[in-house]
């Protein structure tokens, strides 16, 4: 997951970054910086991503030049009661 995806999928669910750190269980300081491109501890940084694909947001990816790079967001509800 790459900040934009981060920051698309916020928007796709019309989350704050304070929405987000509360699923996320990460103080919002942690997503501002991870959606900045600081670097955030991988523990913090799954618990971002798991707390989206928990409520159905999905990442994708694109091949070029043999490297995989972000691509966007897609978003099927989930569970209404994970999450948030």
């Amino acid at each position: 997951m790459s900040p934009e995806q981060c920051r698309q999928a916020r928007d796709v669910l019309k989350w704050t970054p304070s929405d987000l750190a509360e699923a996320a269980d990460v103080t919002p300081w942690v997503v501002a910086a991870f959606e900045r491109g600081r670097e955030v501890s991988p523990a913090d940084e799954a618990a971002i991503r798991a707390a989206l694909e928990a409520v159905g947001i999905s990442f994708s990816f694109e091949i070029a030049n043999g490297r995989a790079r972000p691509a966007g967001v897609t978003y099927s509800p989930r569970d209404r009661n994970k999450g948030r």
